[in-house]
């Protein structure tokens, strides 16, 4: 080769290689010397392998197509300071096209460089690179050789550890092997292993489709005492689970939090049960729902979809069930509840109004309560035993500025009319050198987590006024009523030095696991379940998880269930406060996760 084309070979190359360079540098998920060695060992492979078997143009062409994993591989290590997860392959698959768009319309910009440098990818390679082999054929084929003879031993070596069997199981580490651990994580090869496991999943959760239409609980409605003289005695229980997107325990005032963010939940505060230490199993959505509505656990992984969701556990006890969403229409986890459902509604976002919010939610709840009336009038000769819904809403889900209407604009400045781009122009000109650019020296950097916070308390602040007007709807029926209010996962505002922003970071934050739990109870409820409503005001401060809420939910109820876990159930004095929660990180590798006595 001459030497302009060595320049930009190498230079073509190291571009290619770019995120492997920065994985073996920055990926916190490679744990030791020797994972990253072999890392950045397959990395070289994988490139060279390419190079011994394409001439070079083609080469680099045919390795254009990696250029979209390497961008993927790129803005997760600079994110997630991690190699990509299963779980943001998962999450690309499935990400709604308003979710896209939205983020899309934020970081257009970065787009633009991609495709620009993407340009200058083409026009160096078809300028200045000959299509000849880099070496003869003898050499070419004895480095195909040692390649081919390093990935069997890789794959040997790998196979001797416990394998993912899909992306919702978890492995335990074991250090005899650990090193290879590298091998799978070098990019494109880890990006290859989550479609795998996406499509076995797939395929495992098909397999039982049918085992799940058969399958019975045995669960049984148990009405209050009839001692009782109570006259909601007579009138059939509501229970409601409203789950938040996004949601962080600490951002609520009804919390703690110093900024009057639930002004509506302040002023029931009496009504209002809200615990203190409750944590959720993962911080994408479609790991924590999976897990909210079903026994699931990071030890009996695979019960999600085994099992049906606490959902047709009611349902199967006779309640009418209802299923009303403003998200998650391709998981089809919860399709299949929702298709179980006597009432299913999605609503999506049509453009034609300005903000999309959760209050689109209402009407459709206010039809669901009105047809289980109309439906328990109709036949005269069937007992009403209750209504069981779920409200599945958007909340404080990022972009966090279309959440919430202009009316609830309260902490400024937010990111309504602002050009993120911009912000990033002003940087500290006291600083000298590389120092500028650290996030202490930019002046705009606390600036930006100043506009990022009063977005998302604006979100909080209108889902506070959401849940109020849910318990209006309740309360207009006057009938015994209980609504529970959890966060699916949290958020990080780059809260500390690690400057994490967003969801789904690679092993998590206490600010993505802790998120807020309330429950109200209507006053019917309350006096016909004085037992239940004193247990939850004295099982506040006990440190639980989200995987409680299948057995509590059940438990409010008032659904008998033989498999029924006390020490699960929010409503008995039997709860039992964990020391050790565990979850998941981005692979699905169980993990403790960072409680409040940790905090």
């Amino acid at each position: 080769m001459q030497k302009k084309e060595k320049i930009v070979f190498s230079a073509l190359l190291t571009f290619l290689m770019l995120p492997n360079l920065m994985g073996t540098l920055m990926a916190t998920d490679l744990l030791t010397f020797g994972q990253r060695l072999l890392y950045l060992i397959t990395s070289v492979c994988i490139y060279a392998a390419g190079l011994c078997i394409f001439k070079r143009r083609t080469f680099f062409y045919v390795s254009s197509a990696w250029f979209l994993l390497s961008a993927i591989e790129i803005v997760h290590l600079i994110i997630n300071h991690a190699t990509t997860s299963m779980l943001f392959i998962f999450t690309c698959i499935k990400s709604e096209k308003g979710e896209f768009l939205e983020l899309l319309s934020t970081y257009w910009f970065v787009v633009v460089i991609f495709l620009a440098i993407w340009g200058v990818y083409y026009y160096l390679n078809r300028r200045f690179i000959r299509n000849e082999y880099i070496a003869p054929h003898r050499w070419r084929m004895g480095v195909l050789l040692t390649i081919t003879a390093f990935f069997l031993l890789a794959i040997i070596m790998l196979g001797l550890r416990p394998k993912f069997r899909n992306i919702f199981n978890f492995r335990e580490q074991d250090y005899r092997t650990a090193a290879w651990v590298g091998c799978e994580k070098a990019c494109p090869i880890n990006m290859g292993l989550s479609l795998y496991h996406i499509v076995s999943l797939a395929l495992e959760i098909n397999k039982h489709e049918k085992a799940l239409a058969d399958f019975r609980f045995g669960t049984k409605y148990t009405p209050p005492s009839e001692d009782s003289t109570h006259s909601a005695l007579t009138k059939s229980p509501i229970v409601l689970l409203l789950i938040g997107e996004t949601s962080r325990y600490d951002h609520w005032q009804i919390n703690g939090y110093s900024r009057p963010t639930s002004p509506y939940l302040m002023a029931r505060r009496d009504q209002i049960i809200s615990f203190d230490s409750v944590f959720t199993v993962g911080n994408l959505t479609t790991v924590c729902v999976p897990y909210m509505l079903s026994r699931a656990t990071p030890e009996e992984p695979r019960m999600y979809y085994r099992e049906p969701s606490v959902v047709d556990a009611f349902h199967e006890a006779g309640f009418q069930t209802a299923w009303i969403a403003d998200q998650s229409f391709n998981n089809e986890f919860l399709m299949r509840i929702a298709n179980g459902c006597d009432y299913a509604k999605y609503v999506a976002d049509d453009g034609t109004q300005e903000v999309f919010t959760d209050t689109v939610l209402l009407a459709p709840l206010k039809q669901a309560i009105a047809l289980s009336a109309f439906s328990s009038e109709r036949k005269a000769n069937t007992i009403h035993v209750g209504d069981m819904i779920v409200l599945h809403s958007l909340g404080c889900h990022f972009k966090y500025s279309e959440r919430y209407p202009d009316a609830f604009q309260v902490f400024t400045p937010d990111m309504k009319g602002i050009n993120i781009p911009d912000m990033f122009r002003h940087i500290d000109e006291e600083a000298e050198g590389f120092a500028r650019l650290k996030p202490e020296n930019m002046a705009v950097y606390q600036n930006l987590k100043t506009i990022l916070t009063n977005s998302y308390d604006n979100t909080i602040l209108f889902t506070d006024y959401f849940i109020e007007r849910v318990i209006r709807e309740l309360e207009a029926t006057d009938r015994p009523a209980v609504l529970i209010y959890v966060g699916d996962h949290g958020e990080n505002l780059l809260d500390d030095e690690r400057n994490m922003f967003l969801h789904g970071t690679y092993s998590g934050s206490k600010y993505e696991y802790h998120v807020p739990l309330f429950i109200w109870t209507s006053p019917e409820y309350a006096e016909l379940h004085p037992d239940k409503t004193a247990a939850m005001r004295g099982n506040t401060a006990k440190c639980i998880s989200t995987m409680t809420l299948f057995h509590s939910l059940l438990d409010l109820g008032g659904i008998s269930y033989s498999d029924l876990d006390s020490t699960r159930c929010l409503s008995q004095p039997t709860l039992l406060s964990r020391d050790t929660i565990y979850g998941f990180d981005a692979n699905m590798q169980r993990m403790p996760l960072p409680t409040q006595k940790e905090q």
